[in-house]
C-alpha cells in the first residue's frame, strides 16, 4: 500500500483544524441530518463527515458505520484532502491505491466510494463528506453534485460558527478591557446604535445614556476637538478616508466633579458590494495615563530646548551630499527666520565671504584630515543683512558604504556680544574654548563630574587660584543648605580623597553667613580678607585656610541652581573677573538645569516603558512580555536543549472573593499573591499575569522536578496564612499545572497546551495542588 499524500499547506491546515475545536466533540444534529439525507439520496451503505487529523481520520458524523475513527494511512478521504477535488472509486478492488487496504479486502468491505472536500477559506481542505458502498457502482453527475453541494454547506456552517464565536469572544474581551467598541448607524441620521458595556469605565458615561435619541456622541467631546471629529467622521462616511484615527478629550463627571479623559479613537466604515457605507465601527481607548505621560515628556523636551536656548545654544545638522543645513527652531529665530519659513539652509550662502575659506579648511581638517572634531568661529548673515558671530562645534556622525561623509551634527553658540568687546577678546576666547568643550563633553557623556574635572582646574589656572569647588543645589531645595558636589580642588597635589565619593554622589552641608547670602540672594561675593568658618564651611569636607575667595552663584533663568567657589589667589579679585567668568557660569547653570530636565525625561520614558510591559494592578510582566519570553526560551531550547519549565497558576474560587468581599479585596489578593510568589522565586524566574486570576511562571534552566519543588513552595506560602483585607481574613489556595519543554514539542502551543492540561487535572483532583505533565 502506498504512502498517503499530504497537501502542501499541511501545517497551516492542521492549525486551522485544531483551532476550530471540532475534533472529539459531541454529535451535531445538523450534521447528522445531512449525512442521513446524503446516504438516502445516493442510496449508499454509509455516509460520513470525515476530518483528517495528523495521524487519523475522525468522523464528526456517521451513518452506517460503527467506528469513530480510523488510521489516516488507510483513509480514502486523505486523498481528497491532498488534491482538494471530489474523488470517485467505482471498484476499490481494481484500484491500485486501495486494493490492499484492510477495509477493502475484508468480506463486505468498501467497494465503491465518493468523497467531496470540505474546504474553508478556499484553500484549507479539512476533510470530506463521503459515501461508502459495499458493492461496486457508478455515481451519476447529479449525485456528485448533491455531494459537493452538501459539502459546501457543511464548510459554510463551520466557517459561520467559527466567525460568530470569534466575534462573540472578541466582544466579551473588549467589554472587560480598556477598549470600548461602538457602532454608528448612518440612516436615517448618524447616531450610535451599539455601545459596549464598559463605556462607563472608558468614557465615564453609561451605554443607555449614549444610545438615547436626544444625545449626540459629539456632545461629550471637548469643544476644541469636536468639529475636527465631526469633519473626519463625515469624510469617512463620504468615502474620502479609509479610516479615522485621532486623540481627543471627553468631558465627564466623577463624584459630581468635572473630569477630562483622553480617548484614542479608531474607526472604519462597513461597506456593501457597491461601496456604499452601511455603518461605522469604532474602538475607543482610555488613553488618559498615556497622554499625561506623553504631555509630560513633551514638556521635558520643550524645557530641554529652552535650556539650550537660554544658554545661547542652537543645534544644527549638515547634510553634506545635498549641501543643506538643517537647524533647530531657535537657530532660525536667532537669524531672524520664522519657523517654517525656511527648513533647509545652504550654509555657504550665509557665511561671511571673508570667513568662507577659513571655515572650509576647518571642515576639511575634520572630514578628511586628523581633526577629531570641527570647531570654528565665524560670521553668519542675519535675515536683515547684518552678521552675527558664531562659535560652532561639530562632529561627523555618518558615512556611506564608500566612506564618504554624509552627515555632521553640532552646536552653535552666539558669541556676538563677546567678540564686540575687543578689550576682553583674548581672555574670553580662552573661556569660550573651555565652554565649548564643556558643552561638547556634556552633550556626549552626560557626566557632569567629568565636565567639572576638566573645567575646574582650567578655571583655577585662569584666575590664579588654588582652591576650587562646583556644587549643585538638589531640585526643589528650599533651605539651600545642601549641595551635590561635582568638582573639588583643595590645592594639595595628588590628593584624591574625595574623588571616589564625588563619583558616588557626595553631598555636603554648607554653612556660614557669606555662602548662605550668595545662595539665598543670588548675588556674588568678593572676599578680600581671610574667610572664617562662620562665613563659609563645608561638612564633612575640611577646607584649607582661605585667605580670600570669590563665591559665585550658578543660575538658570534667575534661579540659583548651584555654587562655584574660587579661593586663595596671590592677587586680589577684580570685578572684571565676573564678566569674564559669566559664560562659564551661565553654561554650568544651564547644564545643571539640562541635567535635571534629562533626568525627568528619562524618568518619563521609563514610566512609558513600564506601562507597556507590566501589569498595572500587580506589577508583574503582562501577557505580551511573558509570551515573548517563552518564545525566546523555546528557541533557545531548540538550539541548545537548555531545560526550561513553564507553570500556569489559577487562584482557586477567586470569583467568591470578589462576590464576598468586593473587587477591591480581589485586587489586594492578586497583589499579595504576586508578592508572596516572587519571594519564593529566583531572579531569573519570570512571573507574569495572563489575565484575570490566571498567572504563569517561566523557570529557565530548570527541569520539571526542581520546578515542582519551587511551585510547591509557592503553593504552601499562599495557603500558609490568610490574606488580610479590612479586618477580613481571606483563605486563598492555588492550583498549578507545570510541564517541562520536550524535544518532541513541534511548536510552542504543544508545550503550553500540556501545561493547561496539567492545570485542568489539578482542579479536577480537588484544587490546592500542583500537577506535572
Amino acid at each position: 500500500m502506498q504512502q498517503y499524500p499530504v497537501p502542501s499547506n499541511e501545517a497551516a491546515r492542521l492549525r486551522l483544524l485544531h483551532e476550530l475545536e471540532l475534533l472529539d466533540t459531541e454529535a451535531d444534529p445538523i450534521f447528522d441530518r445531512i449525512t442521513l439525507l446524503v446516504k438516502e439520496l445516493l442510496n449508499a451503505d454509509a455516509a460520513l463527515i470525515s476530518l483528517i487529523d495528523h495521524e487519523r481520520q475522525w468522523f464528526k458524523s456517521k451513518v452506517g458505520l460503527d467506528e469513530p475513527e480510523t488510521p489516516r494511512q488507510v483513509s480514502f478521504c486523505t486523498h481528497v484532502v491532498a488534491t482538494g477535488e471530489t474523488m470517485v472509486v467505482e471498484d476499490a478492488i481494481k484500484d491500485k491505491r486501495f486494493c490492499n487496504n484492510p477495509y477493502v479486502v475484508t468480506a463486505d468491505g468498501v467497494r465503491a466510494y465518493a468523497g467531496a472536500p470540505i474546504t474553508l477559506y478556499g484553500e484549507y481542505h479539512l476533510g470530506t463528506l463521503c459515501v461508502i458502498c459495499n458493492q461496486p457502482r457508478e455515481f451519476s453527475s447529479a449525485e456528485l453534485r448533491y455531494l459537493e453541494t452538501f459539502a459546501d454547506w457543511i464548510a459554510a456552517t463551520i466557517t459561520d460558527r467559527f466567525e460568530i464565536d470569534n466575534h462573540r469572544a472578541e466582544r466579551e474581551v473588549l467589554a472587560q478591557g480598556p477598549v470600548c467598541a461602538v457602532v454608528w448607524r448612518i440612516d436615517p441620521d448618524v447616531h450610535l446604535s451599539y455601545v459596549a458595556e464598559n463605556a462607563s469605565r472608558v468614557l465615564g458615561y453609561e451605554p443607555d445614556y449614549l444610545l438615547r435619541d436626544d444625545v449626540n456622541y459629539e456632545s461629550i467631546v471637548h469643544l476644541d476637538e469636536r468639529q475636527e471629529l465631526l469633519d473626519r467622521m463625515q469624510r469617512l462616511i463620504d468615502g474620502e478616508e479609509d479610516a479615522l484615527e485621532m486623540d481627543y478629550r471627553v468631558l465627564a463627571e466623577h463624584e459630581g466633579k468635572p473630569v477630562i479623559r483622553w480617548v484614542h479613537h479608531y474607526a472604519r466604515a462597513d461597506k456593501d458590494q457597491e461601496g456604499n457605507v452601511l455603518r461605522v465601527r469604532g474602538y475607543l481607548l482610555d488613553d488618559s495615563k498615556g497622554k499625561a505621560l506623553e504631555l509630560q515628556l513633551q514638556e521635558a523636551n520643550d524645557n530641554f530646548d529652552i535650556a539650550l536656548t537660554a544658554g545661547g545654544f542652537f543645534t544644527w545638522s549638515w547634510l553634506i551630499q545635498d549641501n543643506h543645513l538643517e537647524v533647530s527652531h531657535r537657530w532660525q529665530e536667532f537669524l531672524g527666520y520664522t519657523v517654517g519659513e525656511k527648513k533647509k539652509f545652504n550654509w555657504r550662502d550665509l557665511v561671511h565671504p571673508d570667513d568662507l575659506d577659513f571655515l572650509q579648511a576647518k571642515l576639511n581638517d575634520h572630514i578628511k584630515g586628523p581633526a577629531s572634531r570641527f570647531e570654528a568661529r565665524f560670521r553668519l548673515r542675519h535675515k536683515e543683512g547684518h552678521y552675527a558671530w558664531i562659535h560652532s562645534v561639530g562632529r561627523l556622525v555618518e558615512r556611506d558604504a564608500q566612506g564618504r561623509a554624509v552627515k555632521m551634527t553640532g552646536i552653535h553658540h552666539d558669541i556676538s556680544e563677546q567678540v564686540a568687546n575687543e578689550e576682553f577678546l583674548h581672555q574670553q576666547a580662552a573661556i569660550l574654548e573651555l565652554v565649548s568643550h564643556v558643552q561638547h563633553e556634556f552633550m556626549l557623556a552626560k557626566d557632569f563630574s567629568e565636565v567639572c574635572d576638566y573645567a575646574l582646574p582650567r578655571l583655577m589656572k585662569m584666575t590664579s587660584t588654588s582652591v576650587g569647588f562646583v556644587g549643585e543645589l538638589p531640585a526643589e531645595s528650599r533651605k539651600c543648605n545642601l549641595l551635590l558636589v561635582h568638582g573639588l580642588q583643595l590645592g594639595v597635589d595628588g590628593d584624591d580623597t574625595y574623588s571616589k565619593l564625588i563619583r558616588q554622589g557626595l553631598e555636603i552641608e554648607v554653612g556660614g553667613d557669606v555662602v548662605k547670602n550668595v545662595l539665598l540672594r543670588g548675588e556674588p561675593e568678593f572676599c578680600h580678607e581671610p574667610i572664617s568658618a562662620l562665613e563659609l564651611s563645608f561638612k564633612p569636607v575640611t577646607l584649607p585656610p582661605l585667605k580670600n575667595g570669590l563665591i559665585l552663584p550658578l543660575y538658570f533663568k534667575r534661579e540659583v541652581v548651584g555654587l562655584m567657589v574660587l579661593a586663595n589667589t596671590a592677587h586680589s579679585f577684580e570685578r572684571r573677573l565676573l564678566s569674564l567668568l559669566r559664560p562659564m557660569l551661565d553654561t554650568l547653570g544651564t547644564l545643571m538645569h539640562m541635567r535635571r530636565m534629562d533626568q525627568e525625561r528619562v524618568a518619563a520614558v521609563n514610566e512609558l516603558r513600564r506601562l507597556a510591559t507590566t501589569d498595572e494592578l500587580t506589577g508583574v510582566v503582562n501577557r505580551r512580555v511573558f509570551w515573548e519570553a517563552i518564545e525566546q526560551r523555546y528557541d533557545e531550547f531548540m538550539r541548545y536543549q537548555a531545560p526550561v519549565t513553564v507553570a500556569i497558576i489559577d487562584l482557586d474560587h477567586f470569583k467568591r472573593v470578589n462576590d464576598t468581599y468586593g473587587h477591591a479585596a480581589g485586587d489586594e489578593v492578586l497583589r499579595e499573591f504576586c508578592q508572596r510568589s516572587k519571594q519564593q522565586l529566583r531572579e531569573i524566574d519570570l512571573l507574569g499575569r495572563l489575565g484575570g486570576e490566571e498567572f504563569a511562571i517561566l523557570l529557565p534552566y530548570t527541569g520539571a522536578d526542581d520546578a515542582q519543588l519551587a511551585l510547591e513552595r509557592i503553593r504552601k506560602a499562599i495557603a500558609a496564612q490568610p490574606f488580610l483585607f479590612d479586618e477580613h481574613a481571606i483563605e486563598v489556595t492555588i492550583s498549578v499545572g507545570l510541564t517541562e519543554l520536550k524535544a518532541e514539542d513541534q511548536k510552542l502551543d504543544d508545550w503550553m497546551a500540556r501545561a493547561d492540561e496539567a492545570l485542568y487535572r489539578a482542579k479536577e483532583k480537588g484544587r490546592n495542588q500542583s500537577v506535572t505533565a
